[in-house]
């Protein structure tokens, strides 16, 4: 078994990821002891750093408290989300909608950078600084939640691609810049996938969700063939089977996203950009520039 010394240099810095760890799980040093079944007075030693953090307490603890055990490590992957400094103001008049956003843009993060069952109700609303009633009213259950979170990125995702194609000069550059809206770069991007990955394992395990996760896939989809029958109409690829290829093009986008987000191979988003311009050969080439997004 290694312990903290055997770890790159950033372990140093384990003592301050748990502290960060346990205030956005919102829970105590003491009710965190009792749910790893550690000692407090161990596990306080340890966040003074006056003590080394064991292989499976560090387990424990990402596990209690939400969040990687890269992240504790060795401060990579999704970091835990925490309220705003100064909290909400409880007390703050907001209307119904602008109550709901908050819940919503809470929901959407927490769900994304822990994990949909590791994020509870209490948590979406200690990050609002409102009731678990009130998020109970706006959404009934954490599946709700969920299809919510789902929704929420499906337009937006559909907002930045309309955005795009309006500084397109052809539909061949429209599939580049597809492309690059797709790669999991920033944060942002990796919530998005994280949201809409989560959903599709939760739909297979609850028949209620694939309805919605079908038809936003299908809008998905369709923006592709669509992108392909307007490459037609401008002379490229004649003979090309579109559905084909756009069957093969969504099946490489969700494969090569995953494993970059599982981290179960050295995939990274150059790759996947220059796997992708690939997708369509050999009846479309998108490897040259002519018109490269701006």
């Amino acid at each position: 078994m290694t312990s903290i010394e055997d770890r790159p240099a950033t372990a140093a810095d384990l003592p301050g990821r748990v502290r960060t760890a346990i205030r956005a799980a919102g829970v105590s040093q003491r009710e965190l002891a009792d749910r790893i079944g550690m000692d407090p007075t161990a596990l306080s030693k340890a966040l003074r750093g006056t003590r080394r953090l064991r292989d499976e307490e560090v387990a424990a603890i990402a596990k209690a408290c939400g969040v990687a055990t890269a992240y504790l490590v060795e401060g990579t992957g999704p970091e835990p989300v925490l309220p705003p400094e100064s909290g909400r103001d409880r007390a703050q008049p907001v209307t119904a909608q602008e109550r709901r956003d908050q819940i919503l843009e809470a929901a959407t993060v927490l769900i994304a950078r822990r994990g949909y069952h590791n994020v509870r109700v209490s948590d979406i609303a200690r990050y609002c600084g409102t009731s678990t009633a009130t998020v109970h009213y706006h959404f009934p259950s954490k599946e709700a939640a969920l299809h919510a979170a789902l929704e929420y990125y499906a337009q937006r995702f559909r907002s930045r691609l309309d955005e795009e194609f309006g500084r397109a000069s052809s539909a061949r550059d429209k599939l580049r810049r597809l492309i690059e809206v797709q790669l999991p770069v920033a944060s942002d991007d990796i919530d998005e996938w994280s949201v809409w990955i989560q959903f599709w394992n939760q739909a297979m395990l609850e028949p209620g969700l694939r309805p919605a996760q079908r038809r936003i896939y299908s809008g998905w989809y369709g923006v592709v063939v669509e992108l392909l029958q307007e490459c037609r109409a401008e002379g490229l690829a004649p003979e090309a089977d579109v559905e084909a290829l756009a069957d093969r093009f969504t099946a490489m986008v969700d494969g090569l996203a995953i494993q970059i987000l599982a981290n179960s191979t050295e995939m990274q988003p150059d790759r996947m950009r220059s796997l992708l311009l690939r997708a369509f050969e050999p009846h479309l080439d998108l490897t040259d520039r002519p018109s490269q997004a701006s």
